[in-house]
């Protein structure tokens, strides 16, 4: 796992280092850091660079380039990333939910607090990691649940819509694909049609906007359903 670390101040780079270390201290191996005393510089190896990160850990009152100008960067290049805020204004964070992010930590950084959010977002890696296998034409395919956007229902078929944009039919129904993902990130909002949570954009009136741009509407059976699972999904990584 790669961690990327952005702040302006030295010492504040010094000591969320210090708490990564003692993080994954059972397990060093598991995952690499990079240190960023700028957004500019940061924003220069995303754009430079092919590795990625994992998880962004980024400093919002930064000189000229600030957290949230660098995580709409990030955002351009990755909309999967976790992104943490880390903030002496509380106020600034409404900003925050405009790049989804995943969580925010106040300065004076807590240690207990920092092993939370991390332990969180752990967790809503592997959840990403799952995977679902399905069959076409005889052949076995298998994709992350992390990288499908929504499921569609259509007659007996189902359509599996990942992020790139690539599609794939096969026979099957939602049930089984109900019964197969994590009601954490997935939620129904229409018999013809299962979420990520991960992608949702927007909601506008009784329609979801997903990150691809696709609007797909709730229907009434489904509407408390959803209020409930989103609710609890935002809940799952803020607590």
């Amino acid at each position: 796992m790669n961690i990327a670390i952005c702040d302006d101040n030295p010492k504040m780079v010094g000591q969320i280092e210090n708490l990564l270390l003692s993080f994954f201290e059972n397990d060093p191996n598991q995952f690499n850091y990079e240190a960023f005393l700028s957004g500019e510089s940061l924003v220069e190896h995303l754009t430079n660079s092919v590795s990625s990160f994992q998880i962004y850990l980024l400093d919002v009152e930064m000189k000229s380039l600030d957290g949230f100008d660098v995580a709409r960067a990030i955002r351009e290049k990755d909309q999967q990333a976790i992104i943490i805020f880390i903030t002496s204004h509380v106020e600034l964070m409404p900003e925050a939910f405009e790049v989804n992010a995943f969580h925010y930590l106040i300065k004076p950084v807590d240690e207990i607090k920092v092993k939370q959010v991390l332990t969180k977002a752990l967790e809503q890696l592997t959840l990403r990691k799952m995977i679902l296998q399905f069959t076409i034409q005889k052949k076995v395919h298998t994709v992350y649940l992390g990288e499908v956007e929504y499921f569609e229902s259509m007659k007996r078929k189902m359509i599996i819509h990942l992020k790139s944009g690539e599609e794939y039919e096969y026979y099957g129904t939602m049930k089984e694909v109900i019964d197969k993902v994590s009601p954490q990130l997935f939620t129904q909002i229409h018999n013809s049609f299962v979420i990520n949570m991960d992608y949702v954009q927007v909601k506008s009136g009784e329609t979801i906007v997903m990150q691809s741009g696709r609007e797909i509407a709730i229907t009434k059976k489904f509407n408390q359903t959803f209020q409930r699972a989103y609710r609890n999904y935002v809940l799952m990584r803020t607590k």
